[in-house]
């Protein structure tokens, strides 16, 4: 292999910003080398799924969802749907329950997954470990940590990747699924991107559902 080919590898192996990336592309393609294709398609999808940018995954009732790129870990991304794919009550019936037991984990992991995306869509998306912490301000216990392929967001994230209220303001209120001051609601965003801790009761079917997954490149 050339001198060219091993410099962009060098650049790919050790990328730290999006320009690395593209100075590893520009050095495949000048490379002439067989494998330099392979290697400038994974340099793309990693500047596309960039962390702090929007992309578009799977599609919900005709259509396309945007997502924002929050988080990495390895070669995985966190995805956060940029506005609610819908509307939906966190559980169906007035009753006490949790994340592990509500109607709306149920959806995403089920329906939701099976409508928004393709087999080869769904081989992407991981199942991994979604911690449940308690509300901080009422102590109201959360129940059990969770295997889950989608989720929406719980306080502690929501406060994570969205400092200022500006940033989660959309308009209209959406789920968290931290708990609020008791079993019988849960932890909602409000309009104006301020959170509701004292929550909204579950069965409330006006909350904006925002799922987040997690997505393996390609």
């Amino acid at each position: 292999m050339n001198d060219l080919y091993n410099q962009a590898m060098e650049k790919y192996t050790h990328f730290a910003s999006p320009e690395d990336l593209n100075q590893a592309i520009e050095l495949f393609e000048q490379s002439g080398e067989a494998g330099a294709r392979k290697y400038i398609e994974k340099c793309n999808t990693l500047i596309e799924y960039w962390p702090g940018n929007t992309v578009t995954f799977g599609s919900f009732e005709g259509k396309p969802i945007r997502w924002k790129v929050i988080d990495e870990r390895g070669r995985m991304r966190m995805l956060l749907a940029e506005t609610p794919v819908t509307h939906r009550p966190y559980h169906g019936t007035p009753t006490d329950t949790s994340w592990q037991a509500c109607d709306l984990r149920k959806w995403l992991n089920g329906e939701f997954l099976e409508a928004a995306f393709t087999p080869v869509e769904r081989a992407r998306i991981t199942a991994v470990r979604v911690e449940n912490p308690r509300n901080a301000k009422y102590y109201t216990n959360a129940g059990l940590n969770t295997m889950d392929r989608a989720y929406v967001l719980s306080v502690p994230e929501a406060e994570k990747y969205f400092p200022e209220e500006a940033d989660r303001a959309l308009g209209g209120w959406w789920w968290l699924r931290t708990p609020g001051s008791n079993l019988f609601s849960a932890v909602a965003v409000y309009d104006d991107g301020t959170l509701y801790e004292f929550g909204i009761h579950v069965h409330y079917a006006e909350g904006g559902v925002r799922p987040v997954v997690w997505v393996l490149l390609k």
